[in-house]
């Protein structure tokens, strides 16, 4: 065995408060004491972690499984990936099905934290990417982004899957665009409605797509207006108005006709009061004025 089960189950049932796997109750020093004597004897000793991977999937798999065994299985899976080897190897290990169904299966901090650890697995590795795909987890993960209330957490974190599911790998953002109703999704994702850490991220992933490729000039229309009013959003984080003003100039590149109706009098409004503190967001903002002064 390469994990200590038994020692991680006991802190999982005497610290879990059965609101989220990560959330702990107040611990005093021997309480936390005995927590980091428990991860020291499941991690410390650890020779394989493939071999953890696959005990960490067969808890999840188990039909003795609890909710504190899957959150403490899956704790293990997120330590373990951080070893790129781990995560190459989780199909071959027969563990992305298992948690693909948990996410489809479980709800609450289950699934988030599926979620999440599925996010990692996707993230530039373009082998389980596409094992994914061939598991059909672009249509799990779009199906609990658009039944997700706005602002959820279910909302952003099955977004955040996705992307990590088929970005950077052309014939997967196509799928995701044009056959499954990507374009729309990202429309509503980017409305003033949403809240605005998916909207950073949405037009996060909308710029990605316009610098390789993977977004096309006829679909540039759809997305400026959303673009213009998180444009003239110049109280948001500074991370949200650079991703912002970058990806307006992105699509003005690719569609300088569309973009200008929408975009010109929000940019140039926004780069007028840009201040000094602001030289990234600017820079991009003149960019996509110098493109849209072209059209």
């Amino acid at each position: 065995m390469a994990v200590n089960w038994p020692g991680l189950l006991a802190w999982s049932t005497k610290y879990h408060d059965g609101t989220a796997p990560s959330n702990f109750k107040k611990m005093s020093d021997e309480d936390r004491a005995f927590l980091e004597k428990a991860m020291e004897e499941a991690f410390g000793k650890m020779e394989d972690p493939n071999q953890a991977l696959l005990e960490a999937i067969g808890q999840i798999k188990s039909e003795e499984r609890t909710q504190e065994s899957i959150s403490t299985a899956l704790e293990v899976i997120d330590r373990l990936c951080d070893d790129p080897d781990v995560a190459r190897n989780v199909e071959k290990l027969d563990g992305l099905q298992p948690l693909l169904d948990m996410v489809r299966d479980f709800e609450g901090p289950i699934r988030f934290r599926g979620l999440e650890i599925l996010a990692l697995l996707f993230s530039n590795n373009p082998k389980i990417q596409e094992a994914g795909i061939k598991r059909e987890a672009l249509a799990l993960f779009m199906a609990q982004v658009k039944d997700s209330g706005r602002g959820t957490e279910q909302r952003s974190k099955a977004f955040r899957a996705m992307v990590a599911l088929v970005r950077a790998l052309e014939p997967f953002e196509d799928l995701f665009l044009r056959k499954q109703g990507g374009l729309a999704l990202l429309v509503d994702l980017l409305d003033p409605a949403e809240d605005p850490r998916t909207r950073e991220k949405a037009a996060a992933f909308t710029l990605s797509m316009a610098c390789n490729g993977s977004l096309k000039a006829e679909e540039v229309k759809d997305l400026a207006p959303k673009l213009a009013a998180m444009v003239a959003d110049g109280e948001s984080a500074v991370q949200y108005r650079e991703v912002t003003a970058n990806c307006a100039a992105e699509l003005s590149r690719l569609d300088a006709d569309a973009c200008r109706p929408v975009l010109l009098e929000p940019v140039q409004a926004r780069h007028t009061s840009c201040g000094a503190e602001d030289e990234v967001e600017k820079g991009a903002l003149q960019d996509c004025l110098d493109t849209l002064a072209k059209a």
